[in-house]
């Protein structure tokens, strides 16, 4: 019987021992300093001036460009008959058919220049462009 008490006064003093070690443990560690850094860099941002857009479609020239994605040209060519319908005299000109090459996503700085270039070669008086999926 002594020896069961024992047993468990030991267990208890060991108990409490454990209990009071993480409290001797963080009082001896040192002050830790973060620096948060974020991870997406620092962007600039410059002010940019916008063309101005025609005050009327009427007489002038719609390009019309996709990017390949699917629907872009079905959301484009719904666009087409509601300008012809609305506008009069209007030009518009379908880049999936006259320049089917411009038709995708550019990765390439140089690529999604030339497309620019193919796009102003056509003369637009505006650019509207679709992006579906």
């Amino acid at each position: 019987m002594r020896k069961k008490w024992f047993e468990k006064k030991i267990l208890l003093v060991a108990f409490a021992a454990l209990l009071t070690l993480p409290g001797f443990a963080s009082a001896s560690e040192a002050i830790q300093q973060w620096d948060l850094i974020n991870p997406e860099g620092t962007i600039k941002l410059e002010p940019m001036k916008t063309n101005a857009h025609p005050s009327t479609l009427e007489g002038k020239t719609v390009v019309l460009r996709t990017n390949g994605k699917h629907n872009a040209d079905n959301f484009l060519d719904r666009v087409a008959e509601l300008l012809e319908r609305d506008v009069k005299d209007i030009k518009i000109i379908k880049t999936w058919k006259v320049a089917p090459e411009t038709n995708t996503i550019s990765q390439n700085p140089d690529l999604s220049n030339k497309f620019a270039e193919t796009v102003a070669s056509y003369k637009p008086d505006l650019v509207i462009a679709s992006q579906c999926d």
